[in-house]
């Protein structure tokens, strides 16, 4: 009897041992040898947040994670992308990891538009301010429509006009065709008398060399590394509080295939790099987009008191009521969030006929970082 004990605990220990391999236990960790690799999809290889991204984002999931993912910077050009499908793509699995800019997907997903109402915050802190406030239900807005988990935030700077002539006076917006990148940016050229017309942001220069388009529209340092300044002679702006934020975005299936520890550590670097990306925007590449465009000849001009008041006028009288009804109304959740989370920062409601109104006189010309 005491034989058959002695040979029975450890039979059992050992089926109890492979029952735990074969579950995997309650740890789920990367101990199996998997590697995970991902290409990201940026916008451009040539945008200061993509390289920032490589410099960072990349390096150190790399680093800490020993090797076990693999990531590779990718960019929409080289994917043949536009920008507008990739809600889509993400979606169904075709990108794994990729940049999506609201701007661009606010036509199937009009809500994401709510952080970029331009024309409303009166600075970049302002700005800054409402997008951190509306980081949690973005994120949730992102997973329920796309089932894609947000990793983190890349943050350009303010949003400046190329244009090939002076822009002034109203007068002179009349009938220029600018190259828009949102449906938001349309109604604000719109409103302005411009004709704004969506090109993709790669084929942008070769639109203002060829003279298919007056202007285009992008951040300040964004254009300068186009080379904007070889096809265009006055910077105009900037929009104030026209900082944008796109979400670095990763594929349902492919970011639950990750064990938890690699999760973790990939949503660690991701902050990590949105913060060195976010420090930058705000003390360093806000002031450099004049400077750098300036020193290649073009000449600044900021908008007119007659311009930057009609700016505001557009965005409350056509801005956010086209919005509105883009969102299916005043009774939906976008307005609500707009209003709970917006309207105590912007000092501006949307009332239940979809107006806007404000509530304070909040507004204030550009301050001096909005002016780079």
């Amino acid at each position: 009897m005491s034989k058959l004990r002695k040979f029975t605990f450890p039979l059992l220990v050992g089926i109890f041992l492979l029952v735990l391999a074969a579950c995997g236990g309650d740890d789920n960790s990367s101990d199996d040898g998997k590697t995970y690799s991902f290409q990201i999809a940026c916008i451009n290889r040539t945008l200061l947040p993509c390289q920032v991204t490589e410099a960072n984002f990349v390096k150190n999931v790399t680093a800490r994670t020993n090797g076990k993912v693999m990531v590779e910077i990718s960019s929409f050009p080289e994917l043949g992308l536009a920008g507008p499908d990739t809600l889509r793509l993400v979606e169904d699995g075709t990108l794994g990891l990729a940049e999506i800019y609201p701007g661009y997907v606010g036509g199937d997903l009009p809500i994401l538009d709510i952080a970029a109402l331009w024309g409303i915050a009166p600075d970049s802190d302002t700005y800054l301010e409402l997008a951190e406030a509306l980081y949690p239900d973005m994120k949730r807005i992102f997973k329920e429509n796309t089932g894609g988990e947000v990793i983190y935030r890349h943050y350009y700077d303010n949003q400046f006009i190329f244009s090939r002539t002076p822009l002034v006076g109203l007068e002179d917006y009349k009938g220029k065709k600018i190259r828009q990148h949102s449906t938001v940016l349309g109604d604000m050229l719109a409103g302005l008398g411009a004709d704004g017309q969506f090109v993709a942001f790669s084929e942008v220069y070769t639109a203002l060399e060829r003279g298919i388009i007056d202007a285009g529209v992008t951040g300040g340092l964004p254009g300068y590394g186009q080379r904007w300044y070889e096809v265009s002679d006055y910077l105009v702006g900037p929009i104030a509080g026209s900082f944008v934020a796109s979400y670095v975005t990763m594929n349902k299936d492919r970011w639950e295939e990750l064990p938890s520890d690699l999760q973790k550590i990939i949503k660690e670097e991701g902050a990590k790099s949105e913060a060195v990306n976010l420090d930058l925007v705000k003390n360093k590449w806000a002031a450099e987009a004049i400077e750098s465009n300036a020193a290649k000849g073009m000449t600044h001009m900021e908008f007119t008191p007659e311009v930057t008041v009609k700016l505001r006028e557009i965005a409350l009288d056509s801005i956010i009521p086209n919005w509105v009804s883009r969102v299916g109304g005043a009774d939906t959740e976008a307005v609500r969030l707009f209003n709970e989370i917006a309207t105590p920062l912007l000092g501006v409601k949307i009332n239940s006929d979809g107006s806007a109104s404000e509530t304070c006189l909040l507004y204030t010309s550009p301050s001096p970082r909005d002016r780079g």
